[in-house]
C-alpha cells in the first residue's frame, strides 16, 4: 500500500490563540527511549500509519528521532502505566516540524496528544519561531482534525 503525506503549516505562530498545554507535560529525556518505542508501536498499531512494524522497528525509529529532535520543544506525558503521549519537534532545512505525535490507544481522543502539540507550539513560540509545519499521512483524519483545529493549513504534498 502506497501512502502519501501532506505538509501543513501554522503561520503566524501566536501563543495567544493557543489553549493551555497539558499539566504534567515534560520534555523528552534520554532515558525515555525504553518507553517511547512501545508507545510508538502501540499508537500506530491498526491505524493508517501501521506498516507492520515490530518492536525492533519501533526502537530504530525512536533512535532516529532521538538523534534529531529538538529536545526543548519535544514533550511526553505519562499516566500511572507509563508514557501515554508524545509530541516531537524536528528541524528540516531550517524549518520546524511537529513529527511525530503519538497517543497510546488507552488515551486516544482524550486531548492528550493535542495538549502536547500545544506544549510544543508554546515552547517554539517562546523561542521566537514564527512558523511551524507538520507532516500528516493523507487519510489520518484524527491528525488532520487535530492540526486544523490548531490553525494549521494544508499546503500540499510532502
Amino acid at each position: 500500500m502506497t501512502r502519501t503525506r501532506s505538509e501543513y503549516l501554522l503561520h503566524p505562530l501566536d501563543p495567544a490563540h493557543l489553549p493551555d498545554p497539558a499539566p504534567g507535560a515534560r520534555t523528552v529525556a534520554p532515558d525515555d527511549r525504553e518507553s517511547l518505542a512501545p508507545l510508538l508501536l502501540d499508537a500506530y498499531s491498526g491505524t493508517i500509519d501501521d506498516e507492520g512494524e515490530d518492536l525492533d522497528d519501533a526502537f530504530t525509529a525512536i533512535d532516529h528521532y532521538l538523534g534529531r529532535i529538538l529536545s526543548p520543544h519535544s514533550f511526553v506525558l505519562a499516566d500511572e502505566h507509563g508514557l501515554v503521549a508524545m509530541s516531537f519537534v524536528v528541524e528540516v532545512n531550517g524549518h520546524h516540524y511537529i513529527d511525530p505525535v503519538a497517543t497510546h490507544p488507552r488515551a486516544k481522543q482524550s486531548g492528550l496528544g493535542r495538549a502536547l502539540v500545544v506544549a510544543s507550539l508554546r515552547s517554539l513560540a517562546s523561542s521566537g519561531v514564527a512558523e511551524v509545519g507538520a507532516t500528516i499521512t493523507d487519510g489520518n483524519a484524527a491528525s488532520e482534525r487535530l492540526f486544523a483545529g490548531l490553525g494549521f493549513v494544508r499546503v500540499g504534498e510532502w
